[in-house]
């Protein structure tokens, strides 16, 4: 299943240039790897094969747990971050697998039958394991549907070195009856993605911070405060805090709950930024 060596790229970012070094991973290591899990598993016990430990200098860790799959995300760039946000914010998507692990010898087939050089590492002259960076389980007109999808920047696609890669990940992919597809900042919803972000350590319940019965009161107020205003809504937020003496910081957070759980729903298209006013409507039914 696996060649005898993999490695790791890990780069190391400075501000006048971008170094590379690389992490050499021999057998021994490599069977470690399998035996952690390493890119095995679904949802919420899904271990991806880069984490952030792997390449300490370009990756990102989720603060608080993907709400599709219940567990933190390592991503590479905050491009992926950005996605992964749209992916949770996404009823459809099931489970969210990032750096998925391509066989290798198949990639080594595959780059074999196109004529194009297999990623390997130069100083030892060892190939490399290709990752995709999000294996997607959605569903779509009620059947489930796997997306595999590569995350790049518009200046990226612009290295005839990368179409060669995306070439050998598309075909792994096209060969399984997968759907592929390169997503840069240009598909990717922007505000949708930061208000995601914004929002996205709110939506589990914090009973220490506001009880049950307290939440419920707050969003009455807060609703009507916001309807009959039209003040910033961190300044409605803030007054709310004083008038119920609670501390600074609540209403806010109760504000972003609500719209995590899709109590509240509001344009997600548009930067729900706290110093504008909100526009907000009660979800059906609540």
């Amino acid at each position: 299943m696996y060649s005898t060596f993999f490695v790791v790229l890990v780069r190391h970012q400075t501000r006048r240039k971008v170094m590379s070094r690389y992490r050499r991973i021999t057998e021994a290591t490599m069977a470690q790897l399998v035996k952690e899990g390493r890119g095995q598993g679904r949802g919420q016990d899904y271990k991806p094969w880069l984490t952030v430990r792997d390449v300490p200098s370009r990756g990102l860790s989720t603060r608080d747990k993907g709400w599709t799959t219940g567990r933190v995300h390592h991503v590479l760039s905050n491009l992926e971050l950005e996605y992964l946000y749209t992916l949770d914010w996404n009823a459809d998507v099931t489970d969210i697998r990032e750096q998925y692990p391509l066989q290798i010898d198949e990639t080594l087939d595959i780059a074999k039958r196109l004529g194009i050089k297999h990623p390997f590492v130069n100083k030892y002259n060892e190939y490399a394991v290709m990752t995709t960076d999000f294996l997607v389980d959605s569903v779509f007109n009620d059947s489930p549907v796997l997306l595999a999808r590569s995350i790049k920047t518009e200046s990226d696609l612009l290295s005839k070195r990368t179409l060669e890669k995306i070439m050998i990940e598309q075909l792994y992919w096209k060969e399984r009856g997968i759907d592929f597809k390169v997503v840069t900042e240009k598909q990717i919803q922007r505000n949708l993605a930061w208000n995601v972000g914004f929002i996205h350590s709110a939506k589990a319940s914090m009973d220490t911070l506001v009880s049950p019965q307290m939440l419920w009161l707050i969003e009455k107020r807060l609703f009507t405060m916001l309807q009959q205003q039209h003040s910033s809504y961190a300044k409605v937020a803030l007054e709310n805090d004083q008038a119920l003496g609670m501390e600074g910081g609540t209403s806010l957070w109760v504000i972003k709950h609500l719209i995590a759980n899709r109590i509240w729903e509001v344009n997600m298209s548009k930067k729900i930024d706290p110093g504008y006013p909100l526009e907000v409507q009660r979800r059906e039914g609540f």
